[in-house]
């Protein structure tokens, strides 16, 4: 059985507190529906199939809007839907259905992120991006394993070249090296990689 401790209303939503500490949110229409009160034990399999039938739709069809708008990784969807109350179990059913419908892959997003932010930063940058993105470091890592060092160098390379144009004149060459070598980092390019970019970059100008 669930017992329905406290009912508290906010604006068009209803928050049940149960007895087993769980916050549970409905819609103040579905709530009403529901026909439950403060203080009603409910059938655990009745209560959490009512509550599945009234989330699901409205959770499956706010995680296809994100994804209309742009394509999302699993870990985004999942928390935009927490922050909106959903249950984690109906937000394990969203996910399920849209890698069923294959909607849904965090290995297509990890490669087209990486397609996207691989011209202006480095592979450390990008990890962390998609790490804030909830990918698994398994899915990033194989992403970006596919990366050289060769592509890494001739991009940081491309932005040292600028870097050096705008270096202030009779400035202390030493001293631009080291500002461009530290916004490569900055960046998410190695010491390494930036120290030779730097170097190839104040060679040819």
């Amino acid at each position: 059985m669930v017992l329905i401790e406290t009912v508290e209303f906010f604006r068009s939503s209803a928050c049940m507190t149960l007895d087993d500490n769980r916050k549970i949110w409905l819609t103040y229409s579905d709530f009403l529906e529901s026909g439950w009160v403060e203080g009603l034990s409910v059938e655990k399999e009745a209560f959490d199939r009512f509550i599945q039938l009234h989330q699901y739709p409205r959770a499956l069809n706010q995680a296809v809007s994100m994804l209309a708008r742009r394509p999302c990784s699993k870990g985004e969807i999942s928390r935009n839907l927490n922050q909106h109350h959903y249950t984690d179990e109906v937000i394990e059913l969203v996910i399920y259905k849209l890698e069923k419908e294959k909607l849904l892959d965090d290995q297509d997003f990890s490669e087209l992120w990486i397609q996207n932010r691989i011209g202006k930063y480095g592979v450390r940058r990008i990890r962390q991006e998609l790490r804030y993105k909830g990918i698994p470091e398994e899915t990033a890592d194989e992403a970006l394993s596919r990366i050289s060092d060769e592509q890494q160098l001739e991009n940081a390379t491309a932005f040292a070249v600028k870097a050096w144009s705008k270096a202030k004149s009779g400035e202390d060459p030493r001293k631009s090296r080291q500002k461009i070598i530290a916004s490569l980092v900055r960046k998410g390019y190695s010491w390494d990689i930036a120290a030779q970019a730097a170097d190839d970059a104040m060679h040819s100008s």
